[in-house]
C-alpha cells in the first residue's frame, strides 16, 4: 500500500511539473510564509495598493489607496481608510462609518467577500495556500536577489486562453517579497500584459504591507457601534432582475432576416439570453463560449439567443458574427429592453426557465461563466415541465 501511495505521488508530481520549471525551495518559502500568516491570532497591518492601467504605452490611470486594519482570527475585522471612513466586519454584518457624518453607522448583511479581499493583509499571498498548479509555467527565486533582505519569488503563468483570437496573452506573473528574518510577506506585484485587437494592454496591481502582531484591538467595538444604526440603502440603478421573478416581455428584430420576434416564441423552453454589443471586449470574449453551449444543447429543448443592445447596423453585426462563426439566434433593435431587464453592464447573461422565470443572472465575463450557465440549463432541463392551464 505504501509503495502504491509513493508511486501515485510521483505520478502526480510528474504530471503537474510536465513542461514546468519549479524551484521547490521557492515554493516552500511561500508555503511557510502563508502558514505563518494564517496562524496569527490578532493581525494588525497597514496596506497600500497601487492599481496601474497602461494602454498603448500610455498610463491611463494609477490609483493609490491605503488602509489600516486589524484582523482577529475567527473574529472581527476592522478597516480604517485614508479618507477617514471605517469599516467593521462583525458577526457576518458589515458596518460602515462614512465622513463627514461619522456619528452615524450604516450596516449591511449583503456584502461581497470578493470586494473586501483587496483590503486584507492575507491577499498579499493570495486567499489559498500556494501549491503547484497546471497553469504555472515557472516558479523560482528572481535571479540576483540572493543578497537582498527579502526572498523575491516569481510565479509565471502559462499563456491564458481568452477564448477569442482578438486577445493574445503575452505575459502574466506574480512577484512576491518575503522577509528573510520574519518570513512574513511584505509585497506582492501582479503583472499582466496582453494584446487586445493588436493593441498592448498592461494591468499592474502592487500591494505593500507592514504587519505586526498584537493582542490589543485597534478599535473599540462599543464606540464603533454607538449612536444610530441605519441599514444600508440598496444601490439604485444597478440592480439585476431578481431570480424567481417573471422575465419581462420583449420584442426585437432578427439580425439575419429582419423579421420581428418576441419572447412568446420561446414559451416552454429553457432560454439563455446573452446581452452584448460589438465594441464590448468582454462580450467578444464570451460570445464564442456561448456558441459552444449552442452546439452542446442543439438537440435539447433549449433556445440560446444573443441580443445586441447597442449597434444599429445589421450589416456590421452580421459581419462580426460571420467572421467568428457565431450561428445562434441574434436580435437587435430592442426598444426598452435594456431598461426592462435592468441591464447596467455587459455582457449580461440570463437563464430563463420553462416557467418563464429568471433562474440565473451573470454580469461580465469570467473563467467559469460557461460552466455556470451550462449547469443552470441542465438543472432546468431536469426539472418537471410547468403545467399549462391555457
Amino acid at each position: 500500500m505504501k509503495k502504491t501511495v509513493i508511486l501515485f505521488s510521483l505520478f502526480l508530481s510528474a504530471y503537474y511539473c510536465s513542461g514546468q520549471s519549479i524551484d521547490t525551495a521557492a515554493l516552500g518559502i511561500l508555503q511557510r510564509s502563508y502558514d505563518k500568516l494564517a496562524k496569527i491570532e490578532t493581525l494588525s497591518y497597514q496596506l497600500i495598493k497601487l492599481d496601474t492601467m497602461i494602454r498603448e504605452g500610455r498610463n491611463l490611470s494609477a490609483i493609490k489607496s491605503a488602509v489600516r486594519g486589524t484582523i482577529k482570527k475567527n473574529g472581527d475585522w476592522y478597516m480604517h481608510f485614508e479618507d477617514h471612513s471605517a469599516w467593521l466586519l462583525h458577526n457576518d454584518t458589515l458596518y460602515k462609518k462614512q465622513p463627514p457624518h461619522a456619528e452615524s453607522t450604516t450596516y449591511t448583511t449583503r456584502w461581497n467577500s470578493h470586494d473586501l479581499t483587496a483590503f486584507s493583509a492575507h491577499n498579499i499571498l493570495g486567499t489559498q495556500r500556494p501549491v503547484l498548479r497546471w497553469d504555472i509555467a515557472s516558479l523560482a527565486f528572481v535571479p540576483g536577489s540572493e543578497k537582498e533582505k527579502f526572498y523575491i519569488i516569481d510565479i509565471v503563468r502559462k499563456k491564458i486562453d481568452y477564448g477569442t483570437a482578438e486577445i493574445e496573452s503575452k505575459e502574466h506573473y506574480n512577484r512576491y517579497w518575503i522577509d528573510k528574518k520574519s518570513l512574513l510577506p511584505v509585497r506582492r506585484m501582479m503583472y499582466g500584459k496582453r494584446l487586445e485587437s493588436g493593441k498592448e494592454a498592461i494591468d499592474i496591481y502592487d500591494f505593500s504591507v507592514s504587519i505586526t502582531t498584537s493582542d490589543t484591538n485597534d478599535y473599540d467595538l462599543s464606540e464603533f457601534l454607538s449612536g444610530p444604526l441605519e441599514e444600508e440603502a440598496e444601490k439604485t440603478g444597478i440592480e439585476n432582475l431578481e431570480t424567481g421573478t417573471m422575465a419581462p416581455s420583449f420584442s426585437a428584430t432578427d439580425v439575419r432576416n429582419g423579421k420581428p420576434v418576441s419572447q412568446k416564441e420561446y414559451k416552454g423552453k429553457v432560454v439563455l439570453l446573452d446581452f452584448w454589443y460589438i465594441s464590448c471586449m468582454p462580450c467578444r470574449i464570451l460570445i464564442p463560449k456561448i456558441q459552444r453551449l449552442q452546439e452542446k444543447f442543439k438537440n435539447e429543448d433549449v433556445a440560446i439567443i444573443g441580443i445586441n443592445v447597442s449597434d444599429s447596423s445589421s450589416t456590421e453585426i452580421m459581419k462580426f458574427l460571420k467572421e467568428r462563426k457565431i450561428l445562434f439566434s441574434q436580435y437587435y433593435k430592442t426598444g426598452s429592453l435594456a431598461k426592462d431587464y435592468k441591464l447596467y453592464a455587459f455582457p449580461t447573461t440570463m437563464i430563463i426557465g420553462r416557467d418563464g422565470r429568471v433562474k440565473l443572472v451573470e454580469v461580465g465575463e469570467a473563467e467559469n461563466i460557461a460552466q455556470k450557465l451550462e449547469q443552470a440549463i441542465r438543472k432546468e432541463l431536469e426539472s418537471p415541465a410547468p403545467v399549462n392551464n391555457h
